[in-house]
């Protein structure tokens, strides 16, 4: 791995593991073993580093986040999309327990997380509408904005609603399930009967992932 590669590797680690505030660029250079001259010739500042960071996050985002292929069962569509916000708040934590911190000092990162974060408001809305397709939920076409705007608030801002009420508790894997929980939760009172049944198992699916030690 590249020195400048290893340096946004291991500052996500450690952005992650103690909070962005919490680490320096001396802090950096000291887990990574260089000199702060060394670390200052890939990078200017933090700034930059989170900058490089952020661009990682984009490309998972846009990566991630695909339309769904034709004739894909909406049950399907909806594992992946909830898949997909799991992974994307677990690898890139750090953001989203303070993202409004992060992006409101850097007009940049402000707009290139906001196109990112419409990214992934097309795929929560691609998902409530195939699921109404299949006859999954029953839902009024008027109420879609406002559920998908739910869901967005779920999967944008769980890691900072875990940060804001924890105790010393360390977040884990299955914390931020409990948010994939709460997704299903909001789409749970509009699933038919049938629906109820083909859902089932994928809410069980993330109740168990929650409930792990």
């Amino acid at each position: 791995m590249k020195t400048r590669d290893k340096i946004i590797f291991e500052s996500l680690k450690l952005f992650n593991e103690n909070g962005e505030r919490q680490v320096t660029t001396n802090h950096i250079a000291a887990h990574l073993g260089l000199s702060p001259g060394t670390l200052y010739y890939h990078f200017r500042n933090k700034e930059d580093i989170i900058q490089s960071i952020f661009e990682k996050y984009i490309s998972h985002m846009r990566e991630s986040f695909l339309p769904a292929e034709d004739n894909v069962p909406a049950e399907v569509f909806l594992q992946k999309y909830c898949d997909e916000v799991f992974s994307s708040i677990w690898t890139f934590r750090f953001f989203h327990s303070s993202m409004p911190g992060i992006v409101l000092r850097d007009k940049e990162l402000h707009a290139q997380y906001l196109s990112a974060h419409n990214v992934m408001g097309e795929r929560a809305k691609q998902s409530v509408i195939n699921l109404k397709r299949d006859n999954i939920i029953q839902i009024d076409d008027e109420e879609i904005d406002d559920l998908i705007e739910l869901m967005r608030v779920v999967g944008s801002f769980w890691m900072s609603y875990l940060m804001a009420n924890a105790n010393d508790e360390i977040i884990t894997k299955a914390s931020i399930y409990r948010g994939v929980v709460k997704i299903m939760t909001l789409l749970w009172p509009y699933t038919t009967p049938v629906g109820r049944t083909r859902l089932l198992v994928l809410r069980n699916k993330y109740e168990k992932l929650a409930s792990e030690q």
